[in-house]
């Protein structure tokens, strides 16, 4: 894992929860939706994010990502939120999180990702999770989930790999054929473009492209009603047979197991 694959999967996991968030309050069941239910989902989608993560290599298979989570009601009208225990500074920061947006938001969303991360010496510590607003009883509910990372090596080395991802960002097979057909096309090197990936992605320039292609499909797949083949198409796949086997064959992460908590009843 480097600092590269992190930001990486803190971008997929933030856009995935506001995903999640919208559907929540358009449903017409939102003031059903208890903390408990928001916590098991949101606890859900993070742990797939990280075995998908786990499943490609860009994380390591034999480190427990997710470390704990818990859900922390307090009233709104507070003038000064009050907490004890353990969770106390971390409440206080998810809270400072959530009155940061809080305002440029419509007043008709109950349901808010908050992100914060802390860097310490020997780890980098996410916090990620949803606040939940009760409209008629005017509490908060802070549901979190604490996710621990062993910190990276950092380089400022890495500046120079930094046109792989432009490259990455607008290559696309349907478009530029193979890689060294792209790779020309932009009179580049190759064999440079080949060690670069490498050292970098950890692996080649096109096995990380279709890896990059997969998280999207996670999102659909936890957060849509559509179908696999619709999936697939969306996600640019040629067709879902393309798909299922880079799921279930080269990288062995199943759709069974993956739950479509937008088609749970």
């Amino acid at each position: 894992m480097n600092t590269y694959h992190l930001d990486l999967l803190q971008k997929h996991l933030k856009k995935a929860l506001e995903r999640y968030c919208q559907l929540c309050d358009v449903s017409s069941e939102r003031q059903y939706l208890s903390s408990e239910t928001v916590f098991s989902q949101t606890k859900e989608i993070i742990k797939q994010y990280i075995r998908l993560f786990q499943a490609i290599h860009f994380l390591d298979h034999q480190t427990a990502y997710y470390f704990k989570g818990f859900v922390f009601t307090y009233l709104d009208a507070e003038e000064e939120l009050t907490s004890h225990g353990e969770y106390a500074e971390i409440v206080k920061l998810l809270t400072e999180a959530y009155q940061r947006v809080a305002g440029s938001v419509s007043k008709d969303r109950f349901f808010l990702p908050i992100h914060v991360q802390r860097i310490k010496s020997a780890e980098i510590q996410i916090f990620i999770g949803v606040v939940t607003k009760e409209q008629h009883h005017y509490t908060i509910s802070v549901v979190t989930h604490q996710t621990v990372y062993p910190r990276p090596p950092a380089s400022i080395g890495n500046n120079r790999y930094r046109y792989l991802l432009k490259m990455m960002e607008i290559y696309d097979t349907d478009e530029h054929g193979t890689v060294e057909a792209f790779v020309r096309s932009k009179s580049l090197s190759y064999r440079q473009i080949s060690k670069d990936s490498t050292a970098f992605f950890e692996s080649t320039f096109y096995h990380h492209y279709l890896k990059i292609k997969m998280i999207p499909v996670l999102e659909d797949l936890l957060l849509s009603t559509m179908s696999y083949k619709e999936i697939a198409y969306k996600n640019g796949f040629s067709s879902y047979h393309q798909l299922y086997s880079l799921f279930h064959k080269t990288y062995h992460f199943p759709f069974n197991r993956i739950p479509r908590i937008a088609l749970e009843a």
